[in-house]
């Protein structure tokens, strides 16, 4: 028979109840104890990653403060995607959400407010390297808040991480092929571009956020004509060209540049011609006269190759690109004006990445392939083939996909529309400076005549 527990038991029992302590919480360190292997949402503390630190975007974001101040007050409203490298415990944005992190983390260190501590993330198992940076850069693109030179630093960074991973080097061809397989389209003049500015013009680039494509672009063929210019006259090698003589010229441009807060590539052209007029001792006229001649020289040749080739083969292929040497000559303004109001046509219809300047062409520009030409629009596919027709890339006989018909006429005479406007501009620059861009009138009227076909 049990023997009831007097009051005085039942008090210490209970007491001793009371005693337990509560299960201990270690949600905090499930995510770095599980081998994660698939995608999930887990909840992690904000202490707990860290941004992606080779975000190709240097810039802060410009609306940070916007985007912290909605954190403040509604919470984030989007999760962020992490990942986490093998060996560390750490985990790590993956693709976008630097701003909004350090925006959260920003507001718990500020308030220890609990409901900026944890978070909720969608986890992606770790892939590689290259993986990260490709998906950081589409997130940038995809906002259009990149620069020239941060695409730039991000493709040239990604085809390291890729040549790694891949154990050999990637020439142009497959790195395009490449680059198109993770979802960026880049041709392959665009990406000679972004290494020639990452090797060459690193101190500008690092030091103008303003940099431009279209400023590397001028730059080349003029940095090439003096680099031409100092090795016909003294024995010494593309390296030393720039270490010697265009280097301290970039150091002072950026010393302006700090100063005025403006950049100029003909100031710059100017530093670089000084500078080796000093190295190579002789006055700067002189070095600018010979620059001239060989300018004349190599257009005289050039013309006297398009005469043979025209006598020879009338027509030129669609895949036509500039000469291997990439002879380099001064640009005229003529030439120049005619490749602004082209590359302002081909923006309108966000063609801008197939227009490339070009000094082998009488009209200072080319055309590269159209990206997925299958599917582009039927306005991207006309502007591609009047840009192509009169800079004298079509075959006489080749089919025009897009009619040049009535609705073309109707298209072309609307003065409400941007992209028809803009494609004036072009034939009036080309008119106006017919006189000193040889063989434009033929290139126009080979276009005319297939319209009419």
């Amino acid at each position: 028979m049990r023997t009831k527990p007097s009051d005085d038991e039942r008090r210490r029992q209970v007491a001793a109840s009371l005693q337990v302590g509560n299960p201990g919480n270690n949600a905090r360190d499930l995510g770095a104890r599980l081998d994660l292997q698939a995608d999930c949402q887990i909840e992690l503390a904000v202490d707990e990653i860290r941004p992606y630190e080779n975000n190709p975007r240097r810039a802060t974001n410009a609306k940070f403060d916007d985007i912290k101040e909605s954190i403040r007050t509604g919470g984030l409203r989007s999760p962020v995607t992490v990942t986490r490298r093998p060996g560390e415990s750490h985990f790590i944005v993956e693709a976008g959400g630097n701003t909004r992190l350090v925006a959260l983390q920003q507001l718990w260190a500020e308030t220890r407010d609990i409901r900026y501590r944890n978070l909720v993330v969608l986890f992606r198992p770790w892939q590689s390297e290259s993986h990260v940076l490709t998906a950081h850069l589409i997130e940038n693109e995809q906002r259009g808040d990149m620069t020239f030179w941060d695409k730039a630093a991000g493709i040239v960074a990604l085809k390291v991480r890729l040549e790694d991973e891949l154990g050999h080097v990637l020439s142009l061809r497959p790195l395009e092929d490449a680059l198109y397989g993770l979802g960026l389209s880049v041709n392959t003049a665009t990406l000679a571009h972004y290494l020639f500015a990452l090797e060459r013009l690193r101190t500008l680039g690092n030091a103008v956020p303003s940099l431009s494509g279209l400023d590397v672009k001028t730059l080349q063929p003029r940095l090439n004509a003096l680099k031409r210019y100092a090795q016909s006259r003294v024995s010494i090698s593309e390296d030393e060209v720039y270490s010697q003589v265009f280097e301290p010229a970039f150091r002072q441009v950026v010393g302006l540049y700090r100063r005025t807060q403006s950049f100029s590539v003909a100031t710059t052209c100017e530093a670089c011609e000084l500078a080796l007029a000093r190295h190579l001792g002789e006055p700067v006229e002189n070095l600018r006269d010979g620059l001239r001649r060989d300018s004349r020289r190599e257009q005289e040749r050039s013309e006297s190759d398009g005469a043979s080739e025209r006598t020879n083969a009338p027509s030129v292929s669609n895949d036509r690109v500039m000469r291997e040497d990439d002879s380099p000559r001064i640009l005229s303004a003529s030439i120049d004006s005619a490749f602004q109001a082209a590359r302002k046509f081909a923006e309108s219809v966000d063609l801008h990445e197939c227009v490339e300047q070009s000094c082998e062409t009488p009209v200072g520009y080319r055309v590269s392939a159209l990206p997925m030409a299958e599917t582009a629009s039927p306005e991207r596919q006309r502007a591609w083939w009047l840009l192509a027709g009169v800079c004298g890339q079509l075959e006489p006989d080749a089919p025009v996909p897009v009619p040049l018909d009535g609705t073309f006429l109707s298209w072309l005479a609307d003065p409400d529309d941007a992209a028809s406007s803009a494609f004036w501009a072009v034939l009036t620059t080309l008119r106006q400076s017919r006189s000193s861009i040889g063989g434009v009138h033929a290139a126009v009227d080979a276009m005319s005549t297939e319209g009419q076909s």
